[in-house]
């Protein structure tokens, strides 16, 4: 059964990005046993199908088209005529977004203003008396309203009330969803929206640490900051910077920020927001004060930090490892206080537009608009063994159970190689990817399969925690790193996968990302990366 990709289809306007080369089962089709054709024609009227519908889920047509095959057809792109037609809803041009100051003060209307040059639409922003409150506008070329989006940023907590009220077809949070926000909207009758396709991750920032340009302290240990922020460090004297007394900046409790660095670095060390600090409700206001203030610390969104004069702060780790807040470090998720930027929607209908912008979000032309954003963007960098100099040596000279053995083999296999900006990571305690690597499994059989990566082999390398037994653990890696193998595997064209190779390997305990001796930590180093090299080049090196 042949799927055809209508994405590039001149006369149709597919709003978003939409999974072309999925099977349809027979069986799980909805209006399979109907004989009566719909006809779908698309908004601007210049093409129409005709065909038997086979299902429609609330937001994606699939049609049975004769010669053209089975079709999937964005339901936000065309209008349904035909008796067997489903019951659409009528969605009016508005809809809300709701939640995360992070995500929602620059982040979504860069968005939202590539979205509407994506369909031919204009944009247009207006503010309100409400500072948190602003008005976005997508007008069609023949000067109807496509969308009127309330954009409300009240912080990441906002977003699940708004859900569950109904009053917010998208809600966006600067953290994963918490159980306390699972709470919050089951009182709507909306179940837990972790690992579902009601999560997407919109992408990747983190929080720094920042500091006064004129500070020559350029890294801090979690410890410091927990004793600068419950009052036990007072002077910058005392950390290497000068007699300056230390002016604390922090936001409100229903910060996300605040949440995310204060349950990263202050509370693992049983400490607490005691010391006295100032606090602020817009981003730029905290920035300001640690610019005028030698002594001023504060922590901002890196998106806001790089374009102001201000230092980054790397963060040590207890066992001796640095984390800084790169690019590279924050696509692996593998510095100390990165996050994922997230978006949620409800179970049943959403609203098509909404639903059309957010798969325009996962494509590749939407990521120009999240760099612009100064977000992390899903492009893909490369690193090389030799640029990881502080991971080796603390491989070789911390790490007790240190096998030197297993050591010159990762040497010999990955000198030379290039390390991939993505990892696989799974749900805690299992088998199964999250959610977010199942899309990286995607965007990368795509990148393989336009043959991105032609002439090289492709490494998928396991690596552990180093809680346990060591052999235990290389054998765990192992296990993963094969599981990426036959997911990925799955994903391409057995031509393509014998062509790259997909060589499965684990170096268990080596190269950590961060210290074992917190989960947290433990996590990021149970991973599976992906490294490319020239075929056979590990025979060529001594």
């Amino acid at each position: 059964m042949a799927i055809i990709d209508l994405c590039a289809r001149k006369g149709i306007t597919l709003a978003g990005a939409f999974l072309c080369g999925v099977t349809v089962l027979a069986g799980t089709t909805a209006f399979a046993q109907q004989s009566a054709p719909v006809q779908l024609e698309s908004n601007d009227g210049t093409m129409s199908i005709t065909g038997n519908l086979l299902s429609y889920d609330g937001s994606v047509y699939v049609v049975e088209a004769g010669d053209l095959g089975t079709l999937r057809i964005q339901a936000a792109s065309v209008t349904c005529t035909g008796l067997v037609c489903p019951e659409v809803s009528n969605f009016g041009p508005e809809f809300g977004i709701y939640g995360s100051r992070t995500v929602g003060t620059t982040l979504i209307p860069n968005l939202l203003r590539g979205y509407a040059e994506s369909v031919g639409a204009t944009f247009e922003i207006s503010p309100t008396d409400e500072p948190a409150e602003r008005i976005i506008r997508l007008t069609n070329a023949d000067g109807s309203l496509r969308a009127e989006i309330d954009l409300q940023s009240r912080g990441s907590g906002s977003a699940f009330p708004a859900l569950a009220d109904g009053v917010a077809a998208i809600g966006v949070a600067d953290r994963r969803m918490k159980d306390s926000d699972v709470a919050k909207i089951a009182s709507a009758g909306i179940p837990d929206l972790r690992d579902t396709a009601n999560e997407t991750v919109l992408g990747v920032d983190g929080i720094v640490m920042i500091t006064h340009p004129d500070n020559p302290v350029r890294n801090l240990s979690s410890f410091d900051i927990a004793r600068i922020w419950s009052g036990e460090i007072t002077n910058w004297l005392e950390l290497g910077g000068g007699d300056y007394p230390i002016s604390v900046n922090s936001f409100g409790e229903g910060s996300g920020d605040r949440a995310v660095m204060m349950d990263a670095l202050v509370r693992p060390n049983n400490r607490d927001e005691t010391a006295d600090v100032t606090r602020w409700s817009a981003y730029q206001d905290m920035v300001d004060a640690v610019i005028a203030d030698r002594g001023g610390i504060g922590f901002v969104g890196r998106w806001l930090a790089r374009t102001n004069d201000v230092n980054l702060l790397d963060i040590r780790e207890e066992c001796g490892l640095l984390s800084p807040p790169t690019d590279f470090r924050m696509k692996i998720e593998g510095y100390a206080l990165s996050r994922r930027l997230y978006a949620y929607t409800t179970p049943g209908a959403i609203h098509p537009e909404a639903k059309a912008f957010l798969d325009w979000t996962l494509t590749t032309e939407a990521q120009s608009y999240i760099k612009e954003s100064n977000f992390i963007d899903r492009e893909l960098e490369r690193m090389r063994l030799e640029d990881m100099g502080m991971m080796l040596v603390h491989t070789a000279a911390v790490e007790p159970d240190f096998d030197g053995a297993q050591y010159s083999d990762m040497m010999q296999q990955l000198r030379g190689a290039d390390r991939l900006s993505v990892s696989f990571r799974f749900n805690t305690g299992s088998s199964v990817l999250d959610v977010e690597s199942i899309r990286n499994i995607e965007e990368l059989a795509g990148r393989m399969e336009a043959g991105e990566f032609d002439g090289l082999e492709v490494l998928l390398v396991g690596f552990a925690d180093s809680i346990g037994d060591r052999v235990r653990n290389t054998a765990l890696a192992q296990s993963r790193a094969d599981a990426v193998r036959a997911i990925l595997g799955d994903a391409l064209n057995p031509g393509t996968a014998q062509r790259l190779g997909l060589v499965p390997l684990s170096y268990g305990e080596l190269l950590p990302l961060s210290c074992n001796d917190g989960e947290v930590g433990r996590a990021r180093n149970r991973r599976v990366e992906v490294w490319l090299r020239l075929p056979d080049s590990r025979s060529n090196l001594r």
